[in-house]
């Protein structure tokens, strides 16, 4: 009984990490370039299956990253026991809607997910999805923190306001060529890291990236969908309802066996 009472306890820790991924996906539907988290649940013998198939008789390393649980899992109507369950959490980079807004100032990135803007800020280089900018004091384009955007010559500075962004990504004043956008690809996005503000940093694993296009005028919104994110929140719910309740059983259970044994003696 104490068994049950450690998976289920477990599985209700499982759906309260689930619950604060999904809350969190949800406060920032509205912010461009918001990248989702996803939360991967996998069982135990998955998990060794995997990294059996990876290095086959050699004893397996630590997984980093992944914290093991127990418990509950429910699957339709019925409750499903899982004797060890594994847990993370990713970004998924999926590209979000683009919206258009009119500003010249606000560029989008259509190129499904792979590409980012390159900033230059106070702490190193950063890489964003975000292109909502502006116009600094020393006439360099700049994030909204005042980060400057860079193209393949550096810093973007402009003349004035009066500029156009091709497809290509040149950033034009008139019919003089400035520079052209700073676009980043990584091979491995598993190498990147959440740096605040909406901005990701990386120490590797990335290079310039040719396969894009710009989009002026538009911002893309983030790759969260509300309506999706509310369904998982309740299935959520009810998977950590069903622990709990496997939870109050087995300790009803457990008060019921201490009483009997109280008894007979």
């Amino acid at each position: 009984m104490l068994e049950g009472m450690r998976m289920a306890t477990q599985g209700m820790m499982s759906m309260q990490e689930q619950q604060e991924i999904i809350s969190n996906n949800l406060a920032n539907v509205g912010t461009t370039g918001y990248r989702k988290e996803v939360m991967d649940v996998q069982s135990f013998s998955a998990v060794i299956e995997q990294q059996m198939k990876k290095v086959g008789n050699v004893e397996l390393p630590n997984l980093p990253g992944r914290e093991k649980t127990g418990g509950f899992m429910q699957v339709g109507n019925s409750i499903e026991m899982q004797g060890g369950l594994y847990t993370s959490s990713r970004t998924s980079h999926s590209q979000g809607a683009l919206k258009m807004t009119g500003s010249q100032f606000d560029l989008a990135l259509d190129d499904n997910g792979k590409g980012f803007f390159t900033i230059q800020s106070k702490d190193g280089i950063k890489f964003s999805r975000s292109g909502s900018f502006r116009l600094g004091t020393d006439g360099c384009l700049v994030t909204q923190d005042g980060s400057k955007v860079l193209g393949q010559k550096g810093p973007i500075k402009l003349s004035g306001t009066d500029f156009t962004v091709t497809n290509e990504g040149v950033v034009k004043v008139g019919e003089k060529e400035i520079d052209k956008l700073l676009i980043t690809e990584f091979t491995d996005k598993s190498a990147m890291k959440k740096a605040g503000d909406n901005n990701f940093s990386a120490d590797s694993g990335f290079k310039v990236s040719g396969n894009f296009q710009v989009k002026q005028g538009y911002l893309e919104t983030a790759n969260v969908n509300a309506v999706k994110e509310m369904v998982d929140m309740m299935k959520t719910m009810r998977a950590f309802e069903a622990n709990q309740k496997v939870l109050q059983t087995e300790d009803q259970a457990w008060r019921k066996s201490a009483n009997e044994i109280g008894k007979a003696q």
